[in-house]
């Protein structure tokens, strides 16, 4: 018998808050302050930035009978004391119940996008996402100067859920650098504190009012 990938969830529970799994302490609205260390010409350089984060809900999607609960997220980042954004970010952090899978999709105006993911319990308090170049499930696409000068070869993000309410995240994305033999780590950690609760998805909203 042949596969069925069409037949979608007969029951999908509308309220995305209560199906995040791993997820769920990283909904609503942050601030925080990292350290940010990146290469520069002949060396590299450590810099402090601020940033603010914001992961709302959205509704479940389903591919078929695959289910998917998320949260959408924008991400502003800019050097403390100076109003011009330093780095923007867009993109869905994703959970599939089904086989306790994270993923994070995210989108740059440099261009350049990423699909990473990891294993996670739906408690677990730490977990980590991968990409890699080449991947055609989990992968990185960068525009033709990136690609050339400064190559991602790996992405890495690992998520610590703290007890005082707070999450860190460590970032670690893997750059072979155009005149320089060995690959460059440029690592990206910040804290952040919540600042406003998450909002109801569309159809949680619907839900609630029928």
């Amino acid at each position: 018998m042949a596969r069925d990938i069409y037949t979608e969830p007969e029951e999908i529970d509308p309220h995305t808050l209560r199906n995040l799994g791993p997820l769920a302490p990283l909904a609503g609205v942050w601030e925080g302050r990292g350290i940010d260390t990146h290469p520069i010409a002949g060396g590299t350089e450590e810099s402090e930035y601020v940033e603010r984060i914001e992961l709302q809900p959205t509704d479940p999607q389903p591919n078929g009978p695959q289910l998917l609960y998320g949260l959408r997220y924008h991400q502003r980042v800019n050097e403390p004391g100076d109003p011009a954004t330093f780095h923007d970010q867009v993109g869905y952090w994703l959970w599939e119940p089904a086989t306790g899978t994270v993923v994070q999709s995210l989108a740059i105006p440099r261009a350049q996008v990423a699909l990473a993911a990891g294993r996670a319990a739906a408690d677990a308090r730490r977990f980590t996402l991968r990409a890699e170049r080449g991947s055609t499930s989990f992968g990185i696409c960068s525009g033709p100067f990136l690609e050339e000068a400064f190559t991602t070869v790996a992405y890495a993000i690992t998520v610590t859920v703290n007890d005082d309410g707070t999450w860190s995240y460590e970032q670690d994305t893997v750059l072979q650098i155009a005149g320089r033999p060995e690959p460059y780590h440029h690592t990206d950690r910040s804290t952040l504190r919540r600042v406003a609760p998450p909002t109801l998805n569309p159809a949680a909203l619907a839900a609630n009012e029928g």
